[in-house]
């Protein structure tokens, strides 16, 4: 029987096994220098061979373990490099995998690289996706990148041949080389071979966004996104689509390494500046009604002052409010700083107020609406609103004591009064005015002088009128007060100006005082009257007049007596008599208003006497 030696005692004429070669490398026993390096190259080239772990793993310690032996077995790596470079990779990887150690990465890049030149170089098309994969795949602390790099640019003229090679290059810059990926893009020829969906969204813009997102990843669900808003192509752009990538905005998430252009905030940076021309009617109302939801009202400002943004969102104004869960306040608000930025006409905002009143049914809770609509409607005059609406909003002032709103709406309601021709729905209308403003009386008072203005605007056939619909109606006394104080006053005058009236109360003046100056008795003496004598006086003169004259003169002489004596029967009220000359100041003054013909010329004298004023001034 053979004696069997040590490890390291093996027979130099012999070839000696792997399991010897191992056994002697590991042994206690040290080998002469030439054996060792002999048995090491030779183990060497079996690991490379078969690409057997154990001896690639023995071979890596010993190299560790031995300056001189690491130098000589990393020269002899590089010389079969460029022959078996995937051998060469696979060693130094499964090295590394165990113990990490910083001078085996140059030769895994090295590795790395040989092997990527020739798959791209010799390799079909699905080689090299397994290679582009697998060195993406590895560890960052590898520090592969470059290599990742420089291999997705080598491989580009090949991907225009190979969808899958075209889509794994696409998708690899997306993930890990992202300074790649606007060159790829860039690319006719790989654009156009891009396939599927895929291709559908990256290069036509009309695929399935959220598939893509769902089956390829974030990264080229993003591209696909900012490729279509760049484009201004806004076929993928659906509620769905939009809601996903607004998630990402506003959690602050950042997808890789992506360029900021097919980040979230670039995506909705592009919207900001061009989404009213780029997104669809229902995409844009998605996104609009995002950011109001998620109190970004400085985005929705923005979007809205687009060119067309108010034209689009405006009649989606209301809903996209009412998505939003803002509350009155906020809407009102916004809707504030969006007219005073111009992009909100008032009638629009008045007609987005009446929509939001009328969703909430007039309810209490809208006050704050109906308070806003009444400003704008005392701001705005130009502003205009159903006369119906008009009287819902005066119902929702009493309801909380609202004069400022109460007689703004009491101003509109009036103007609608004017161009009315039945004086019965004047008058009706004018009732119901007044019934529903009879809590205050400061709209009261406004509504009153505008029945002054109003009627002073008629003629005087109207005015007859009214008065007959007017009369029986206790509700409306003042306001038939007012119409009959006018009529009295206009057939006063009968058409004359001021100058013809004077004049004519002169010369009745003038006369009365001549007629009482001559008949009437005073303290001193007694008139008596001889009628002869008065007969022969006249009688000289009867010429001066014709017969008819005369007559006319006898039939004007007997009414004058008549109505001065009915004058003097009427001159006040029976309760007022005593008070004498007390009743003529106050009368003069103002302080008491006419109740008679005789109280209505003291009360003109005080006017045009300027008695009134002076005590107006002097009281002020």
């Amino acid at each position: 029987m053979a004696n069997v030696g040590k490890p390291n005692e093996l027979d130099p004429t012999a070839e000696p096994s792997l399991e010897a070669m191992e056994a002697a490398l590991t042994g206690g026993d040290p080998l002469p220098d030439g054996q060792r390096q002999q048995y090491a190259e030779r183990l060497l080239d079996h690991a490379l061979l078969t690409r057997d772990p154990e001896a690639g793993r023995l071979i890596a310690r010993l190299m560790d373990a031995d300056d001189a032996l690491d130098a000589v077995l990393n020269e002899r790596l590089n010389a079969v490099l460029p022959e078996q470079p995937d051998a060469v990779y696979v060693l130094i990887r499964n090295h590394l995998a165990e113990e990490c150690d910083d001078c085996w990465l140059p030769r895994l890049k090295l590795a790395a690289t040989a092997s990527l030149q020739v798959a791209i170089r010799d390799a079909d098309a699905a080689t090299i996706g397994q290679w582009l994969t697998l060195i993406a795949r590895e560890p960052a602390n590898y520090d592969l990148s470059d290599v990742l790099h420089q291999a997705i640019q080598d491989t580009q003229p090949r991907a225009a041949e190979s969808p899958e090679l075209a889509y794994l290059l696409v998708a690899l810059a997306a993930k890990r080389d992202p300074t790649s990926l606007d060159r790829l893009l860039d690319d006719p020829a790989l654009i156009e071979a891009l396939p599927n969906n895929v291709g559908r969204v990256l290069r036509d813009f009309d695929g399935d966004p959220l598939a893509l997102l769902q089956k390829k990843g974030i990264e080229l669900f993003m591209v696909g996104m900012a490729r279509a808003a760049q484009a201004c192509a806004p076929a993928m752009f659906t509620p769905a689509s939009v809601a996903s990538l607004w998630e990402l905005y506003v959690t602050g998430q950042s997808v890789g390494a992506l360029p900021h252009p097919y980040q979230p905030d670039g995506i909705i940076q592009t919207w900001v500046d061009r989404g009213v021309r780029c997104l669809n009617p229902d995409a844009l109302e998605a996104l609009a009604t995002l950011m109001l939801s998620h109190r970004r009202d400085d985005l929705f400002l923005q979007l809205i002052h687009q060119p067309n943004g108010s034209k689009l969102l405006l009649p989606r104004l209301v809903p996209i409010l009412e998505r939003s869960h803002r509350t009155i306040n906020d809407a009102l608000n916004l809707i504030g700083r969006i007219v005073t930025a111009g992009d909100m006409l008032p009638q629009q905002a008045a007609d987005a107020y009446l929509y939001m009143l009328e969703g909430l049914e007039w309810q209490q809770e809208a006050q704050p609406l109906a308070q806003q609509l009444a400003r704008a409607l005392q701001k705005y005059p130009s502003v205009m609103l159903p006369t119906e609406t008009y009287w819902h909003l005066l119902e929702m002032t009493a309801e909380v004591k609202d004069e400022f709103s109460a007689k703004v709406i009491a101003r509109r309601l009036t103007s609608d009064l004017e161009p009315l021709e039945d004086e019965g729905e004047v008058v009706e209308q004018l009732k119901k005015l007044l019934g529903e403003t009879h809590w205050s009386e400061a709209v009261h008072e406004f509504i009153s002088d505008w029945w002054r203005d109003f009627i002073r605007e008629q003629p005087l056939p109207r005015l007859s009128k009214l008065s007959k619909v007017l009369d029986g109606k206790r509700v409306l006394e003042e306001e038939r007060h007012i119409l009959e104080t006018l009529i009295a006053v206009r057939r006063m005058l009968n058409g004359r100006d001021l100058r013809a009236f004077a004049t004519e109360i002169r010369a009745a003046f003038s006369v009365l005082e001549a007629i009482s100056e001559s008949f009437d008795p005073d303290s001193r003496r007694a008139i008596h009257f001889d009628p002869a004598t008065a007969r022969a006086e006249l009688d000289v003169r009867a010429d001066d007049l014709s017969p008819q004259e005369q007559q006319i003169l006898a039939n004007h002489l007997k009414q004058l007596a008549q109505i001065i004596a009915a004058m003097g029967d009427n001159r006040t009220r029976a309760n007022l008599i005593r008070r004498g000359d007390d009743l003529d100041r106050e009368l003069m003054t103002g302080e008491e208003t006419p109740h008679s013909a005789v109280d209505a010329m003291k009360w003109l004298a005080g006017y045009w006497g300027g008695t009134q004023e002076e005590e107006e001034e002097e009281g002020g």
